[in-house]
């Protein structure tokens, strides 16, 4: 057991012991929102669309430099961004939202539907840049993976000015992703487990999941097995270990279903999107094709979006390849700053003998 392993799981059973059982802790004094790293813990509470909403962040970099907010997916929390938030804090400022639903964010039972939890996004942006004191025009960067990107793409449609730029990793644009479901049975096979996810035992499932299993669902999406640890399980196993962990999150796949035929009218009849769109990818998914990158350009502003595909990476690209995502980035923003988003390519480095999106720019 390593010490970093041995570190996390003090503070869990302190933390623990201290306050009594985690079910009934404030959330500022559980495990969860109090996460070791390279960051410090924090809380806003903010007024959406369906409420008020206690959300807990972690956050590191200057408070006046310009603004980065990272958007996790399923299942995960704010922790998935454990190498991304040192790398890019030396030059902005890194928030990291628990979503709602998730770890140390409060689990309302409404609230689910993508209007709502890009309301979330949009109070969030606001009320942790009036925490940091910020200044009135920093910019400020989303970006998102799973249902982050998913919630990102939302939040850019809905406010299409309150954000400098936006990356999705491995979701692409919801016209770009509804086409592709008409046109491949193999993407429609591939979300099938988006339906099973919505079945009553599934909270249960993943809560009473076993330390070798629940390690064996996140390795499976890896290429670099080895990006997730023990050091990593520890903090998995306490955000998905009881019903009432896993029960909130997955009530964003009922909704899903339930909204769809409002949400797709709505996807449709969406105007491009006009900031700086990028696309990130990993060629091993398997359950979102990469192939969907190049396509969600289609729905950005000429000249303003690109994609990038990792040939060695599987759903989690910032976990097997954090240094290749945040290079890609930076070379993003930079050319953004440039006004050359659509000029200054970015090649797919696509190992597989079928032609890549490479280079996928708007026209």
């Amino acid at each position: 057991m390593s010490i970093r392993t041995c570190q996390s799981l003090l503070v869990l059973s302190l933390l623990s012991a201290c306050a009594g059982s985690t079910a009934k802790l404030d959330p500022s004094e559980s495990a969860l929102g109090n996460i070791p790293g390279r960051w410090e813990n924090a809380f806003v509470e903010v007024e959406g669309e369906a409420g008020k909403l206690r959300i807990h962040y972690v956050a590191a970099g200057r408070k006046d430099a310009p603004r980065l907010i990272l958007l996790h997916g399923f299942p995960d929390f704010a922790y998935t961004w454990r190498e991304l938030v040192p790398m890019l804090s030396r030059d902005y400022r890194v928030i990291a939202p628990d979503l709602r639903g998730y770890a140390a964010t409060g689990k309302p039972k409404a609230g689910y539907g993508l209007d709502a939890l890009a309301a979330d996004v949009v109070a969030f942006a606001d009320a942790t840049a009036s925490a940091d004191e910020a200044p009135a025009e920093v910019a400020t960067h989303l970006l998102g993976h799973d249902w982050g990107s998913v919630i990102g793409w939302w939040s850019v449609m809905q406010a299409p000015t309150r954000f400098t730029s936006f990356t999705a990793i491995s979701v692409a644009h919801p016209r770009a992703f509804l086409e592709y479901l008409e046109k491949s049975p193999e993407q429609r096979k591939k979300v099938r487990y988006m339906r099973t996810f919505t079945l009553p035992g599934v909270p249960t499932f993943f809560a009473a999941m076993s330390d070798k299993k629940r390690r064996a669902v996140y390795q499976s999406e890896l290429v670099h097995k080895e990006a997730f640890d023990d050091d990593d399980l520890v903090w998995y196993r306490a955000a998905f270990d009881t019903v009432a962990e896993t029960r909130p999150p997955l009530r964003y796949y009922k909704q899903r279903f339930r909204d769809a035929e409002i949400n797709e009218k709505k996807a449709k009849e969406a105007a491009k999107i006009g900031i700086p769109v990028l696309v990130l990818w990993g060629e091993q998914d398997k359950h979102l094709m990469w192939r969907m990158a190049a396509d969600s350009c289609k729905y950005v502003a000429p000249g303003k979006c690109r994609s990038h595909v990792f040939a060695d990476a599987g759903h989690w690209p910032h976990w097997d390849n954090p240094k290749g995502v945040v290079e890609q980035w930076k070379a993003f923003i930079a050319a953004s700053a440039a006004g050359e988003v659509g000029t200054g390519t970015t090649p797919a480095s696509v190992a597989s003998g079928e032609p890549a999106p490479a280079a996928a720019t708007t026209p």
